[in-house]
C-alpha cells in the first residue's frame, strides 16, 4: 500500500510538472510591459485662453493663444502634460503645438488638413494629438532600447503561431477531409494524397520556413478600438489612433515594424473565426449585452453542476488535446458549445479550459495596481478593515474584469464549500489560481514566466486571492 501511495504522489508530481510546463508556455504569449507605460504617461491639459485672440483659425478652440513667444509658453505650462496652441513665431501663416513633457517645453509644427497632425498620424481634435504623443514620448523615454529589440521575437514563439496552430490544423482538415462515396463517411487527411509532406508536418518541430504558405498578408495601418496586442511579439499596440497594422485578409494584428518580419503565412479562413481565447476582455466585451464572457459562465455552470465533490478540481489537469479541441470549440461556435458529460465526459477538461482562458488574457483580471493594494490591505489586522480595504482597492479595476472576478471568486468559494470531498480549500485554490488572476510583475520588471510562478507559489499572491474567497460574502454581496 505504501508503495502505491508514493507511486500517486509521483503521478501527481508528474502531472503537476506538465501543468506547470503548460504555464510557462502561455505565460509568455503576452507582455504587458507598455500597457502600463501608456497608463503611466502625462495625460494632457489644456491650458485655455480666456479673451480669445481676434486671429482664431476656426478649427482651434480655447487651447489657442494667438502670437506669443516662446518664453511666455514656459509661464503657462508649468506642469507636465500641459499644452497651448499658437501662432508661431518664426514663419508666418504657420502655428505651433507647445507642450510641457518631462519639465521640459517642447514645441512642434502643426498642421491642419480636416484632421490636425504633427507627423503621419491624423487626429480629430488636437487633445487626441496631445495625447497620443505623450505617450510616444513616454515611451521613448522610458523603454527606448526595450522598443528597438521588441521585435526580435521568433514566429513560431509568437502569439499569433501560438493561438492559431490547432486553429489552422482544423481549417486544412475541414478543407481537405474527402468522402468515402461507398459508407458516406469522412476520410481523415493523413489517409488521401491530396496533403503534401509539408502539410503533415508536425507544427510544433517545424521551421521558420515550414510554416510559410507563400501568400503575403496584405497588411494596412490600422486604428483600432480598444487594447489589443502584436501577434509577433505579444506586446500592447501602444497609442490612440494608428497604432498598428491589420491583414485585410485574416485579421493578423502588429506593429508596423513587426510586420515587415512576419513570414508568408496569411490564412483567410481565420478572419471569420471569433478571437476568444487571448482578446483583452474589456475589448472582447464592448457592444455585448455580456457582462462576463460566456466561456466563463458556462465552464463555470458545467464545474459546478458536476465537478464540486471531484478530488482534486482545478489541480488535477485534464487532456491537453481535450482542452485543445474544446479551445477551437469555443473560438468556433461561440457560446454555443455542448459541455454536457455526454460531449466532454472528464470535468476536469472543463476546469482546464477556464484556466486556459483566464491564463491568455494580456491583462489578468486583477492588475497589477489593485494587487499592490490589495497585497497592503491584507496585511490589516481587523476584518472591518479588511473588508473596506477590499472593496476600494477593485473598484481600480476595469468593469469587466471586476463582474467576471466577482464570478470567478463566488465560484471558488462554492467549490471550497465541499472541500471535505473535493480536497480543494481556500488555500489550495488560491495557489492554483493565484499564477492566473493576478499579475505580479512590476512595469519594466524583466522577470520570466517560470519566476513569476514561483513569485505566486512563495509569496503573497495566493494569500491575497485566498483572502478574497474566504471573505467573498463580505466583499461582493
Amino acid at each position: 500500500m505504501e508503495s502505491q501511495g508514493n507511486t500517486t504522489t509521483c503521478s501527481t508530481a508528474m502531472d503537476g510538472g506538465r501543468g506547470l510546463e503548460q504555464h510557462r508556455r502561455v505565460s509568455s504569449v503576452w507582455k504587458s510591459y507598455l500597457y502600463q507605460l501608456q497608463q503611466d504617461a502625462p495625460k494632457p491639459a489644456a491650458v485655455l485662453c480666456t479673451d480669445r485672440p481676434p486671429d482664431s483659425p476656426p478649427y482651434y478652440g480655447l487651447e489657442y493663444h494667438g502670437r506669443i513667444s516662446r518664453h511666455h509658453c514656459e509661464k503657462l505650462l508649468t506642469e507636465n502634460g500641459t499644452y497651448i496652441v499658437r501662432h508661431s513665431d518664426r514663419a508666418e501663416g504657420f502655428y505651433t503645438l507647445s507642450m510641457r513633457f518631462n519639465d521640459v517645453i517642447k514645441h512642434f509644427r502643426l498642421y491642419y488638413d480636416g484632421k490636425h497632425y504633427v507627423g503621419e498620424k491624423r487626429f480629430d481634435t488636437v487633445h487626441d494629438l496631445v495625447a497620443d504623443g505623450l505617450v510616444t514620448l513616454y515611451m521613448e523615454s522610458q523603454a527606448g532600447e526595450y522598443l528597438k529589440k521588441m521585435s526580435a521575437t521568433s514566429y513560431l514563439n509568437s502569439p499569433h503561431y501560438t493561438l492559431t496552430k490547432s486553429l489552422r490544423r482544423h481549417i486544412r482538415t475541414n478543407r481537405y477531409a474527402v468522402v468515402d462515396t461507398e459508407n458516406q463517411q469522412p476520410v481523415s487527411p493523413k489517409d488521401t494524397t491530396t496533403f503534401s509532406k509539408a502539410e503533415e508536418q508536425d507544427k510544433d518541430n517545424c521551421s521558420a520556413q515550414d510554416v510559410t504558405t507563400q501568400r503575403p498578408h496584405r497588411f494596412n495601418v490600422h486604428t483600432f478600438t480598444g487594447l489589443h496586442w502584436c501577434g509577433l511579439c505579444g506586446h500592447f499596440l501602444w497609442g490612440f489612433v494608428s497604432q498598428g497594422v491589420k491583414c485585410q485578409d485574416c485579421n493578423f494584428k502588429a506593429h508596423k515594424q513587426c510586420s515587415s518580419r512576419v513570414p508568408n503565412d496569411c490564412c483567410p479562413d481565420l478572419k471569420d473565426l471569433q478571437s476568444i481565447f487571448g482578446a483583452d476582455l474589456t475589448t472582447s466585451l464592448r457592444g455585448s449585452t455580456e457582462s462576463v464572457p460566456s466561456v466563463v459562465t458556462e465552464c463555470v455552470s458545467e464545474v459546478e453542476a458536476r465537478g464540486l465533490t471531484m478530488e482534486g478540481i482545478y489541480r488535477v489537469p485534464g487532456s491537453q488535446d481535450q482542452i485543445e479541441a474544446l479551445r477551437l470549440a469555443f473560438e468556433r461556435d461561440g457560446n454555443r458549445v455542448n459541455l454536457t458529460e455526454k460531449a466532454v465526459p472528464d470535468i476536469n477538461v472543463v476546469a482546464g479550459v477556464l484556466k486556459l482562458y483566464l491564463r491568455l488574457l494580456p491583462i489578468p483580471l486583477v492588475t497589477s495596481q489593485c494587487f499592490l493594494r490589495l497585497q497592503a490591505v491584507c496585511k490589516l489586522s481587523t476584518r472591518e478593515a479588511k473588508v473596506s480595504g477590499i472593496r476600494e482597492a477593485l473598484q481600480t479595476l476595469p468593469v469587466a474584469h471586476l463582474s467576471t472576478l466577482k464570478v470567478i471568486i463566488m465560484h471558488l468559494a462554492r467549490v471550497c464549500d465541499h472541500s471535505a470531498v473535493n480536497k480543494m480549500t481556500a488555500t489550495s485554490l488560491s495557489t492554483v489560481f493565484a499564477p492566473t488572476l493576478v499579475q505580479t510583475a512590476a512595469p519594466g520588471e524583466n522577470i520570466q514566466p517560470a519566476d513569476l510562478l514561483a513569485m505566486a507559489n512563495s509569496a503573497q499572491e495566493p494569500r491575497v486571492v485566498e483572502v478574497l474567497v474566504v471573505y467573498h460574502r463580505d466583499i461582493f454581496l
